[in-house]
This record gives C-alpha cells, sequence and structure tokens, in this order.
C-alpha cells in the first residue's frame, strides 16, 4: 500500500513532469494529452529500457483505450523531444531507453536483452570520420552486439 507521503510525492513528481512535457509539447505547436502525459510519467519514472509493447500492457490498466498505434507516436515523439532516446534491435524491434545522457549500448542477438555500456569511446574521431563520409551526425552512441551470459548457459 502506498503512504500517504510516497502517494504526495508521487503527485508532485507527477506535476513537475506534466508541467515538463506541456511546455516543450506546447512550444512546438503540439498538443497537450492525457495519453502523452501518461506515457511520459511512466517513461521518465523508471531507469532502464523499455519496449513499446511493454509499456503499452503496463498502462493498459490505466487507461483501457490507450492503442498501441499511440504508444509508438508518443514514444517517437518523446524521442523528438529528448526526453528519451531510441535505440535500434539488431533483432529488429525498437527499444526507448529512459536515459538520454550520451553512452553505449551492448545487446543480445539471440534474446534482445539490452544493458547500458559504461565504457570510454573516442567520439569525435568517430564523428570526424561520419562527417569525412559525407554524414551530418545529430547523436552518436557505440552499439555493441553478441551474445549475454543468459543465452550464453
Amino acid at each position: 500500500m502506498t503512504s500517504p507521503a510516497n502517494s504526495t510525492s508521487m503527485e508532485g513528481l507527477n506535476r513537475e513532469l506534466d508541467r515538463e512535457l506541456s511546455a516543450a509539447l506546447r512550444s512546438r505547436g503540439h498538443r497537450v494529452t492525457l495519453p502523452r502525459l501518461l506515457v511520459h510519467r511512466h517513461v521518465r519514472r523508471r531507469d532502464g529500457h523499455l519496449l513499446p509493447e511493454q509499456l503499452h500492457a503496463e498502462l493498459a490498466a490505466e487507461l483501457p483505450s490507450l492503442s498501441p498505434a499511440t504508444i509508438y507516436a508518443t514514444l517517437d515523439l518523446l524521442d523528438a523531444l529528448g526526453f528519451v532516446r531510441r535505440v535500434g534491435s539488431p533483432r529488429g524491434g525498437t527499444i526507448y531507453d529512459s536515459r538520454t545522457d550520451p553512452h553505449h549500448h551492448v545487446i543480445c542477438r539471440l534474446c534482445g536483452h539490452i544493458q547500458d555500456l559504461e565504457a570510454p569511446v573516442d567520439m569525435v574521431s568517430a564523428e570526424r570520420a561520419a562527417a569525412a563520409a559525407g554524414f551530418a551526425v545529430h547523436r552518436g552512441e557505440l552499439q555493441l552486439s553478441g551474445i549475454c551470459a543468459t543465452c550464453a548457459s
């Protein structure tokens, strides 16, 4: 059961998250909607990586009318606004990361498990090489794929 103090602090966090998203949406001419607010709250309150299907399952009880299409569109919008990071998967799916600071990932080719990878990488050289190849880099990250310990056993 949630204590009154926890409930009050959660309400305060929700209000702050709602203000933050509302300002970003309005400044770019987007509407503020309940589904967008709910998805934003849910994603920002948790750490880690999230599949859109997982998010839909977690929010379905709170808002039964929330469609998978709305989840995908909202996550793409949150990525464009800088509130989440979209991470491609070698298995073809899309994963969203609530951590938006520059960091890298390692992903299992078999089960799709994704984990943050904390390692220094010379991104300046990589971005220079990309520029020499004619690319304008907007964001860089290293993504390694392999087989996780669970799948390897």
